[in-house]
């Protein structure tokens, strides 16, 4: 005997059930008071907590996995179900639903925090910047990247050989323990060596680096300090302004802003959380992402998540793979201004 139809006013449903107390009786333990909270994502195994609830919308996206929805479709995907089955289940659960029935799925803690001091992170841009000073081959690198010495000299880029920073320190009076404890050192070897280095400057001062590879036997690529990500580029933007371009990778945004584009990047999927949540007020925000689909999935969350009356997609031409890749043209400042005047009206600077 077939089971009778049941009937379910389904916008009412997700107003009785708020996600983020649906998330947490499946066991996942959110952090944050407001609009935006994070955990870790029950979909995927991960250390960072990607995994986001937005109050506003009522939806759920992790920049982990990718994947996103409303409370249904996060019933659906944790408990195997179609949504026939998920809006029963939804139904059946009570008002307040518990969340002792399952232990919650604690975040991890990252690893310690290096000293942060900015004192210290400071004095060691002046040692890398120094060592960019010195280094024919790591200027020409740059400049072969389209950024050439005044905007490096302008965005404090630096360069490490890899020899004499712990030196150095040691004459600007940080004794060697903090040093160490500043991440800038990981087994007794610079953990920049061989790579350009980018400071995130806020007030005057260097609270983050990151460092990407000059060499092709540097490994990795890519290597930044332990802990939380900044988004860089946000303190650089002037408060008049109007719109801005958001770039995927760390040289993407160097090259957008040694053009002096007003830009900004992520980086990892905390960096995108703060992003999406200093964004609120921007009026326009171009996205300048790979030409790959992993870039075309981002662009589209991104769109539902700040409002597609708000987002422009940057394309790019074909055979070009990112920003980047432009930088290294000698047109490529023009084509990529020209890529952004089809995507919106945006004048010429």
């Amino acid at each position: 005997m077939n089971a009778a139809p049941i009937k379910v006013d389904i916008a009412a449903l997700k107003r009785r059930y708020p996600l983020g107390r649906v998330v947490e009786a499946a066991g996942v333990e959110l952090r944050g008071r407001g609009r935006v909270r994070q955990g870790l994502c029950p979909f995927h195994e991960e250390r960072e907590g990607s995994f986001t609830v937005y109050a506003d919308t009522q939806k759920f996206y992790c920049f982990g996995c990718g994947l996103g929805g409303d409370v249904l479709d996060f019933i659906q995907r944790t408990d195997g179900v179609d949504l026939r089955e998920a809006m029963r289940r939804l139904e059946a659960s009570p008002v307040n639903p518990p969340t002792t029935a399952t232990p919650p799925r604690v975040a991890l803690e990252p690893p310690p925090a290096p000293d942060r001091d900015p004192s210290l992170l400071t004095a060691a841009m002046r040692c890398y910047q120094r060592q960019l000073e010195l280094g024919d081959a790591a200027r020409a690198y740059l400049a072969s990247r389209g950024i050439d010495a005044p905007a490096a000299q302008r965005l404090g880029l630096g360069y490490a050989s890899g020899h004499g920073l712990r030196d150095w320190l040691a004459q600007a009076g940080f004794d060697d323990r903090r040093t160490l404890g500043s991440g800038l050192v990981c087994e007794g070897r610079e953990r920049f060596r061989g790579m350009i280095v980018v400071p995130d400057i806020r007030d005057g001062r260097v609270h983050w680096l990151a460092g990407r590879a000059v060499w092709p036997e540097v490994r990795p690529r890519f290597q930044a300090l332990p802990g939380p990500k900044p988004v860089l580029g946000l303190s650089r933007l002037q408060a008049s302004t109007q719109w801005l371009v958001l770039a995927e990778g760390l040289f993407d945004w160097l090259v957008l802003a040694a053009w002096g584009l007003p830009a900004a990047c992520a980086l990892g999927a905390q960096g995108m959380y703060r992003l999406v949540s200093s964004l609120q007020g921007r009026p326009r925000v171009f996205l300048a992402f790979d030409a790959d689909p992993s870039g075309s999935a981002a662009a589209r969350q991104l769109g539902g998540l700040l409002g597609p009356h708000r987002i422009r997609v940057v394309t790019l031409p074909d055979g070009v793979v990112d920003v980047a890749d432009l930088g290294a043209r000698p047109d490529g400042r023009a084509t990529f201004l020209d890529a952004l005047q089809q995507a919106a009206r945006v004048p010429n600077s």
